[in-house]
């Protein structure tokens, strides 16, 4: 794809469900709900395993993430579907996100394309910022060692800026290729290897749209933690000495806050399926434009 796909990737995902907003934000919102509501269990159930917190609780965290990575294969299968019936003008319902329980060989692909994804890109973030910035990769070690402690945590050393570069290069192209082999699972059929394939291809081959992409995804998180900042400003001010400060995060801070996280879902599976729409077209079913390429 041509290097301004990424821009139109992001227009298309804010764009997304003019047509049916309902299922769109409905779908992402039981989503987020059936999220939120397992993470909850996890958490108190971890609290109750490790209640002293500390090495042994961080590592039941990352052990119980498992069934959290199972929970997003099935509800992400669903919710690209609900996206590709709307962007169609097929049919479609919130509840659908819920089909890919039902499709269980869909759904098993799914997972171990998420957790394939998910070690590779735990591998090559650990292999790089041990190469280009060591000091860095200390640094968080450390931090995460003085989790029960955050007086003993440590400064933020001189290679944080290239440790963070690296996180983000690796983390935007797992993504694409997650976008691609999800896509190719869960609306082609596809196997594990040829879709993981598939993804991986494509994420390197459309480096150029990908980095655009970054940077305006930069972009927005930076204006939006500008707005939410502005926004606390303005309710601290209004609630200081008046008792009010709680009421007002109560009934005006949870619900924009549960409604930012509905739009960031509909958003990053809406440049999800773009990518995949875009870079796995076949004839008939790609994006009108010039830069239009046909990759599988």
């Amino acid at each position: 794809m041509g290097p301004v796909s990424g821009w139109r990737w992001f227009k298309n995902a804010v764009n997304l469900g003019g047509s049916n907003p309902k299922a769109i934000f409905g779908g992402a919102a039981l989503l987020a709900l059936v999220i939120f509501v397992v993470a909850v269990v996890m958490s108190l159930a971890v609290g109750l395993v490790a209640p002293d917190g500390g090495t042994a609780q961080f590592a039941l965290s990352m052990a119980i993430s498992l069934p959290l990575l199972v929970l997003m294969g099935a509800l992400l299968v669903g919710y690209l579907r609900v996206i590709d019936a709307v962007e169609n003008g097929r049919p479609a319902t919130a509840t659908q996100i819920f089909s890919g329980f039902a499709d269980t060989g869909t759904w098993l692909r799914a997972i171990v394309i998420l957790l394939a994804l998910a070690l590779l890109q735990y591998a090559l973030i650990g292999g790089l910022v041990a190469l280009v910035a060591p000091e860095a990769g200390r640094w968080y070690l450390d931090n995460m060692a003085a989790t029960a402690d955050p007086a003993a945590q440590v400064a933020v050393p001189a290679g944080f800026g290239r440790a963070f570069a690296v996180t983000m290069v690796v983390g935007v192209l797992v993504y694409a290729a997650q976008a691609i082999g999800l896509g190719q699972v869960a609306l082609r059929g596809k196997a594990t290897g040829a879709a993981l394939a598939d993804g991986l291809t494509g994420a390197l081959r459309n480096a150029l749209p990908l980095a655009l992409l970054l940077l305006v995804a930069m972009v927005a998180m930076f204006i939006v933690a500008l707005v939410v900042g502005v926004l606390v400003m303005l309710f601290t001010a209004l609630g200081a000495g008046s008792g009010m400060l709680l009421v007002l995060g109560i009934v005006i801070g949870v619900p924009v806050y549960l409604l930012l996280v509905v739009v960031m879902i509909v958003v990053s599976c809406g440049v999800m399926y773009s990518i995949w729409r875009d870079v796995c077209a076949v004839d008939g079913d790609a994006h009108d434009g010039d830069d239009r390429h046909v990759v599988a």
